[in-house]
């Protein structure tokens, strides 16, 4: 016979087993959260560094080629005006190809990044070994609480059964909405320290 004793332990082992689910889903999520942004962090810095060294450059080689022009033509003023319309027609060039130079590969270096879980793995293996395990576990156990005593054997049988499993549901949703609540309060502490 299918007791409400049974089902009340099926429950609780399926909302623990739950709440397993939702800590491997959540340490999953943060270890791949960590391993994008210091991925992009470091594309950062490392463009960071390269811009400001690259740009001294330039700004000490426009120096020295105005300085070189303007002797080959016998005025610097002349010189720099050489150098900076030169600059003006990069930044023409550069501001005309911004699209394909910049946009879209900052844009397909996200996408790769932020790229679905399908297409990225996770931190660890172990992480991953033992998220898919609390996924088997959990489909498990709500297809013993689903099947269990499927055929009774009486009239009498049948009713306890769903006498049974209606007090089963019952405690599910009373125990669901404890956690929702509890949630719920969570969320609304963090809001307030805002």
């Amino acid at each position: 016979m299918f007791g409400f004793a049974d089902t009340q332990r099926q429950m609780q082992d399926i909302l623990l087993e739950t709440r397993t689910y939702a800590g491997l889903q959540k340490k999953a999520l943060l270890a791949e959260t960590r391993d994008k942004l210091s991925f992009i962090l470091s594309r950062l810095a490392i463009a960071v560094v390269c811009l400001l060294l690259g740009g001294m450059l330039l700004l000490f080689f426009s120096f020295f080629l105005a300085y070189i022009i303007g002797q080959a033509l016998g005025s610097t003023a002349l010189g720099f005006a050489c150098v900076t319309a030169f600059v003006f027609v990069l930044f023409l060039v550069f501001w005309y190809f911004r699209d394909q130079w910049v946009i879209q590969p900052v844009a397909k270096l996200m996408n790769q990044v932020f790229a679905t879980p399908d297409g990225g793995a996770l931190e660890s293996e172990k992480v991953a070994k033992e998220l898919n395990e609390s996924r088997t576990r959990l489909s498990g156990q709500f297809s013993q609480l689903v099947h269990a005593n499927e055929e009774p054997a009486n009239r009498v049988e049948s009713m306890s059964n769903w006498v049974s499993r209606g007090f089963a549901v019952y405690e599910g949703l009373r125990i669901g909405l404890s956690v929702v609540r509890a949630f719920g309060s969570i969320f609304r502490r963090k809001r307030r320290r805002r």
